[in-house]
């Protein structure tokens, strides 16, 4: 089968397998009343791995990242991932996950065929850690990343959204860790979802401010490569004595919408051009009921991707599969 003509496709897709997380993180979702998907309304898994086999010849998707919610509260995913992995053209992949559940899934995960992982980790410090995750432990999140980095998964970024309350704390010890372990940290501007948009206003710091504080403490920047169209603008950080790989991914202040190859696959079985988009595309629920012309639709959907008119998320991150 041909694919698709390049700029009516994508190379990277991500699939969310599950809506529900075991955290409450602040820029995420609201604390209580998480409206989460009817079990009866989740594709399979096996329903999932079938859209991803039908996607990638046709948009030529060869990078496959599993996300959630958080992905490892769902029973049967390294069986979900074996299948991926063995699909033709399908050539890595990953996962992003909040790292709470990663210790014991690490090695199974690594055999089942993924490569990396990708862990979400906001700050070291305990208290701040269990605020914003109203309830999270960061060791376990750090026990997540030793165990992930012994069964292999690497290269592995930790992925940190900046806040400005507590950047000039956090950054230093997350470069320092990154360092330590030798990761690599990617710090992410706060975009500001539907349900939590008055405290991530109030909590917006810009990369390039950070980068500006970290210059005055005496850090040095080194530009470093990186694929094209990669979201993040990778930098070698010397800072206190240290280097460190850091990853300076700025949605807000320096859009990359116009170099995003990326599709989504929600819990839903949907396509998603955008975590900004809020038209998609029911394409288990189409494949699942034998329809006809799916694919023409789904060529037309796609090619009709742009960026979005602002930046800013309606619903819960963890329903989008973020």
């Amino acid at each position: 089968m041909t694919p698709l003509p390049r700029a009516a496709g994508a190379a990277t897709l991500r699939v969310s397998v599950t809506d529900r997380c075991n955290l409450r993180c602040a820029y995420c979702m609201p604390e209580e009343g998480v409206p989460l998907l009817p079990r009866g309304e989740i594709p399979t898994l096996t329903e999932l791995a079938s859209a991803v086999a039908w996607l990638a010849p046709r948009f030529g998707v060869d990078r496959v990242k599993v996300t959630g919610g958080e992905p490892l509260v769902r029973g049967g995913v390294p069986a979900f991932v074996e299948k991926v992995a063995a699909i033709p053209g399908v050539r890595e992949v990953s996962m992003t996950t909040n790292g709470t559940r990663l210790a014991g899934a690490a090695a199974d995960l690594r055999a089942a065929g993924l490569r990396r992982v990708n862990v979400s980790l906001d700050t070291l410090d305990p208290e701040r850690f269990r605020a914003l995750t109203r309830g999270g432990r960061a060791g376990e999140v750090l026990e997540g990343i030793d165990a992930a980095l012994g069964a292999g998964l690497v290269p592995l970024k930790v992925n940190s959204v900046l806040r400005k309350s507590a950047y000039r704390e956090d950054v230093p010890a997350l470069l320092e860790l990154a360092a330590a372990r030798g990761v690599e940290i990617r710090f992410i501007e706060l975009m500001h979802t539907g349900t939590e948009a008055a405290w991530a206003i109030s909590e917006r710091v810009t990369g390039a401010e950070v980068r500006a504080w970290l210059e005055s403490e005496g850090a040095a920047f080194a530009p470093l490569p990186d694929r094209p169209n990669a979201p993040a603008r990778r930098t070698s950080v010397s800072f206190r004595g240290r280097e460190a790989v850091a990853g300076w991914i700025d949605p807000v202040s320096h859009s990359f919408c116009h170099d995003c190859d990326r599709l989504r696959l929600d819990a839903r079985g949907r396509l998603r051009r955008c975590l900004m988009d809020d038209q998609l595309f029911p394409l288990v629920d189409l494949l699942r009921r034998g329809e006809t012309a799916v694919e023409e639709a789904a060529a037309a959907y796609v090619a009709r991707k742009q960026p979005p008119a602002e930046m800013t998320i309606g619903s819960t991150m963890a329903s989008i599969g973020g």
